[in-house]
């Protein structure tokens, strides 16, 4: 019954949308448009498509090179508190790897952590 109140409304948005496309298409197929219109329009265009190639590309740099992870640097999303509040130091070990750090968390008995992507 949720998924009929929330799909109606948006069904009809979609036809009202539809019904608005019509009447404007019918209403300027007669308008005349002139050579220095079709600029714009084009340069619009272009434009959108460059922005939205672009913003593509960076969505797939962002994500293969790693930028889309934790911002705290958490490698170990199961750590305890205070261990995530903690920055990632790529010279020192953070303390859910040290063995003082595992002692703390009891939970030596369970299975080892996937890995994890490497920083780069």
């Amino acid at each position: 019954m949720k998924r009929v109140l929330l799909v109606l409304p948006l069904f009809g948005i979609l036809a009202l949308a539809l019904w608005w496309m019509v009447v404007g298409w019918a209403a300027g197929a007669d308008a005349p448009m002139e050579a220095t219109d079709y600029i714009p329009m084009v340069l619009g265009i272009v434009f959108t498509l460059i922005l939205g190639c672009g913003l593509m590309a960076l969505l797939f740099f962002s994500s293969r090179r790693g930028y889309d992870e934790a911002a705290s640097g958490v490698l170990d999303p199961q750590a305890a508190p205070a261990e995530r509040r903690t920055s990632y130091n790529l010279h020192n070990r953070s303390a859910a790897s040290s063995p003082e750090g595992k002692a703390r968390r009891h939970d030596d008995d369970a299975p080892p952590d996937p890995p994890q992507r490497a920083m780069r």
